[in-house]
């Protein structure tokens, strides 16, 4: 068997991995797909030269270096190193250098993210003199692997976390210390020209206040690349982050249920309302630049979910946030128009209820709230309400259970989804009628 096999074969059975694991693992995390066949016989060595792509794609979900899957060697594959983890690797250099520089001697030089990507010379001559063989000479490794300006990697949150540690109130050196890190480590994590550790990321979020495990958990799969493709990242840097995770829940969602007492849900507005409630929450003060973002995502929202990726969305709505004459009577029409089209949709998947006034109609405790509905099997559904500088997530199972009733006590107390258009109808009528009055 040769290096690549056996190291291969060594990473899977240390970690526990089948060879349709592995594959899996590659199809959800990278860009690149192969089959559990194929992993098999990569790992027996029936199968050689493996492409670049598939290396580091192996590399990346086995966590380990792709030159040492390769068979190259470096300093700190020596034991007990030898084929660690990139993380546990990073936190034994940390451990390292601190000793180091305690004993006041100078640095090693070592570092993962380094060996990560270019062998060193003494990997060379260890490569040799152990007589490694294997498909790749050791220029094409280098070459595959070397350095350069369109190999470095993006600055996903770099920007993000500098803003996080000035509101903190830390410098650079500080920051240092907090995840005990050489000197010029955050700066470089800052820059994007170091990417940080999953370990490096929790504790330095911690430590600026970001202790909520959903934002946290954001932060590691934005700077390992796992959300790049998705339609909101490039927004990552400018929008809160409670806002972003909801993003992120809302465009993985199968269902979204939500109960409106004062306003249209924002999936449901119409382009002229929308941009009326946004004044309205602005008033008298209204920053264009944050006008303009907040529709252009909105548009995004509604694209993503109500064309290319539909969702069933279950809407109760108050009878008095459909009377609201908020933008004028004219923005007041084309909203319930707008809501009359999308209850007539044929596909079903946008369900309307009014709900009426009246001594015998349900009103829940709180006001507006969502509950969305994620794809994992067996876990509850995830209630998100607006307040008034965020929304705030609630994921105790009690809680969720009591909005949960709430929504099925409101789908009772309004009128059915079948009536939905004739409901609309009538208040739209009324909304005329009341209209003439106020222009006589």
């Amino acid at each position: 068997m040769d290096v690549f096999a056996a190291r291969l074969s060594d990473v899977m059975e240390r970690r526990g991995l089948k060879d349709g694991q592995v594959a899996a693992m590659i199809f959800e995390q990278t860009d690149v797909t192969m089959t559990r066949v194929y992993v098999g016989l990569l790992r027996q060595g029936k199968r050689k030269n493996p492409t670049i792509e598939h290396v580091r794609a192996l590399a990346q979900v086995l966590n380990v270096r792709a030159s040492y899957l390769l068979g190259e060697t470096d300093t700190a594959d020596d034991a007990p190193f030898a084929s660690l983890s990139n993380e546990s690797r990073e936190a034994m250099r940390m451990v390292l250098e601190l000793a180091r520089r305690a004993d006041r001697l100078p640095s090693v030089g070592w570092s993962v993210s380094a060996a990560s990507v270019q062998p060193s010379p003494a990997a060379q001559d260890a490569s040799v003199s152990l007589g490694i063989h294997h498909p790749y000479r050791i220029e094409e490794v280098q070459q595959a692997f070397a350095p350069g300006n369109e190999r470095t990697p993006p600055n996903r949150v770099g920007r993000r976390l500098l803003e996080l540690r000035k509101l903190a109130g830390l410098s650079t050196a500080e920051a240092d210390l907090v995840i005990g890190g050489e000197p010029g480590l955050v700066e470089g994590i800052e820059a994007g020209s170091t990417v940080p550790s999953t370990a490096m990321l929790r504790t330095l979020l911690t430590r600026y206040g970001v202790a909520d495990s959903y934002q946290q958990q954001l932060f590691v799969s934005a700077a390992q690349g796992k959300l790049d493709s998705r339609w909101w990242f490039r927004y990552f840097q400018r929008l809160p982050l409670w806002l972003v995770v909801y993003m992120e829940m809302e465009d993985s969602a199968e269902l979204i249920r939500t109960y409106c007492d004062a306003t249209i849900p924002a999936l449901l507005q119409h382009p002229d309302y929308a941009l009326a409630m946004r004044h309205a929450a602005h008033y008298p003060e209204v920053p264009a630049d944050q006008i303009d973002l907040g529709m252009q995502i909105l548009f995004e929202r509604q694209k993503r979910l109500m064309q290319e990726r539909p969702v069933t969305i279950w809407a109760v709505l108050q009878e008095t946030a459909l009377l609201d004459n908020l933008g004028g009577t004219d923005v007041q029409l084309r909203q319930i128009d707008h809501l009359i089209g999308l209850a007539s949709r044929p596909d079903k998947r946008v369900r309307i209820q009014i709900n009426r006034g009246g001594p015998d109609r349900y009103r829940p405790r709180g006001g507006t709230f969502s509950l969305l509905r994620l794809p994992e099997e067996g876990e509850p559904d995830v209630v998100w309400l607006p307040q008034m500088d965020q929304d705030w997530m609630v994921t105790d199972v009690a809680r969720v259970m009591a909005y949960s009733m709430a929504h099925d006590r409101l789908a009772m107390s309004a009128s059915q989804p079948d009536d939905a258009v004739e409901e609309l109808a009538r208040i739209r009528a009324r909304v005329v009628r009341e209209g003439a009055l106020i222009k006589e």
